[in-house]
């Protein structure tokens, strides 16, 4: 998948439709709210997929797609996810592309990012816990900030 954008919480139904839809072009019947487990075969193959957690994870609901959602919006993951964290008002954590697992962007619900560490623990599990940042993030302010030792960074 080239998009898998995690959301603090649920994004209302309707209006992730709606927006996708004006915003992107994208039919609200080619976006898939749901269990994977629950699609049948013969389904047509959503644009884009709101998957719900399994418990009560943080970072639970994952926004999916492939080829056909980046055509679509024309943009990249963060900017995706940017845009939908200040419509909704909801946080978003994304790949920051690095080799560490513990580490994600932070989109907060103004559209400004940064990167963070994750409980490597609670993320075994699938719970994506904020530990601290590793940079300022304007959106932010509350989030300690940690910046990783010179020997430790890839960016």
């Amino acid at each position: 998948m080239r998009y898998q954008i995690h959301f603090e919480k649920e994004l209302p139904v309707a209006g992730l439709r709606r927006f996708l839809s004006e915003e992107y072009r994208i039919s609200p019947d080619a976006v898939y709210v749901g269990r994977i487990e629950d699609r049948t075969v013969n389904d047509p193959r959503p644009v884009a997929m709101l998957n719900p957690p399994d418990g009560d994870e943080a970072f639970g609901w994952i926004l999916t797609g492939d080829t056909e959602l980046a055509d679509a919006t024309g943009q990249g993951e963060r900017e995706v996810a940017a845009a939908l964290a200040r419509t909704f008002g909801v946080r978003a954590l994304v790949d920051d592309g690095t080799i560490h697992p513990d580490r994600w962007l932070l989109v907060s619900t103004d559209g400004s990012s940064g990167r963070v560490v994750t409980d490597e623990d609670a993320a075994a599990d699938g719970d994506l816990r904020i530990v601290h940042a590793l940079e300022p993030i304007d959106g932010e302010p509350q989030l300690a900030v940690v910046p990783p030792p010179d020997w430790a960074r890839d960016w």
